[in-house]
């Protein structure tokens, strides 16, 4: 009965405290609403609430989603929010970060910060919506074009399309799972055990773009995404390995835990910023400077 009343507590927080103020500038039917929507069944799921969140975006129609949950949040450039998100969690482990970006703000200009982040493994959640285009600016080819196209003929200016489970597994993600935003409640299963993994927990989220991405529509996606088989063993890096060619080789995308095996952890040295070192510590004349 307690854990009832808290989740009805911690969902009456976000109804109220999480609507968004700013006018939602998304398209009608954008993927990224189903993303939204995830993300706060998530979070209420957990009876986390808005103060104990921080919400990272980059630049792009996915970089406004933090508009749209009113916990604390910051709006980084292009290829950036994984760097933000990593600084912010050294510097207050006690957050739940989600950083939040789309295919091109990751896979493009920000491929390196995913690469080292995959490798140093903070416990941030890293939710990607991937549209195959770059909405906010007309729709130009994203890193991850051309998904499921009979493409024959390839240049430097059109390669074939990007593989992030590939990358995050070869970067040494621990926590890689894939996600359609179609189907929100499922998606937000993914986030809840992202959000609990104790490390990087890297989401690649099928998000279709309805204005500038008209073959991967939500359609498409329905059908050919496939959940993974319940007796996939997440834990074992080579079966990982072998979901993704079976999955490639039947021309379908996975959707679940793809791969999960947290780390045996150093005790970590944190950024000096300790409560008791900041405790008097007086900002009125810093955040004077922004009246």
């Amino acid at each position: 009965m307690a854990d009832t009343k808290a989740q009805k507590l911690s969902a009456k927080v976000w109804d109220e405290n999480a609507t968004p103020r700013h006018r939602i500038q998304w398209c009608p039917g954008c993927g990224d609403f189903g993303v939204l929507a995830a993300v706060k069944m998530a979070l209420t799921k957990m009876e986390i609430t808005p103060y104990q969140v921080l919400l990272v975006g980059g630049i792009g129609c996915s970089g406004q989603i933090r508009n749209y949950l009113n916990g604390n949040a910051f709006h980084g450039s292009h290829g950036g929010p994984l760097a933000y998100a990593l600084g912010a969690k050294m510097a207050n482990p006690d957050l739940k970060v989600i950083s939040m970006a789309g295919d091109g703000d990751t896979f493009a200009i920000g491929v390196e910060n995913f690469v080292h982040v995959c490798r140093r493994d903070p416990a941030i959640m890293h939710v990607i919506m991937d549209n195959g285009v770059y909405g906010l600016t007309k729709g130009q080819n994203s890193p991850t074009h051309g998904r499921g196209m009979d493409l024959k003929d390839f240049s430097e200016e059109s390669p074939p399309p990007f593989s992030p489970l590939r990358l995050a597994l070869t970067a040494g993600a621990t926590f890689v799972a894939q996600s359609f935003s179609g189907d929100p409640k499922h998606a937000a299963e993914i986030y809840v055990q992202g959000l609990q993994h104790k490390g990087f927990a890297m989401v690649n989220d099928f998000s279709p773009c309805v204005t500038y991405n008209k073959f991967n529509t939500y359609d498409w996606y329905r059908e050919h995404v496939e959940e993974i088989p319940g007796d996939h063993n997440p834990e074992d890096i080579n079966g990982a390995w072998d979901l993704l060619n079976d999955f490639d080789r039947r021309g379908r995308l996975p959707l679940g835990i793809i791969y999960r095996h947290p780390r045996n952890k150093k005790t970590f040295k944190r950024a000096p910023m300790w409560p008791q070192e900041l405790q008097d510590a007086d900002i009125k004349p810093l955040l004077r400077e922004f009246v």
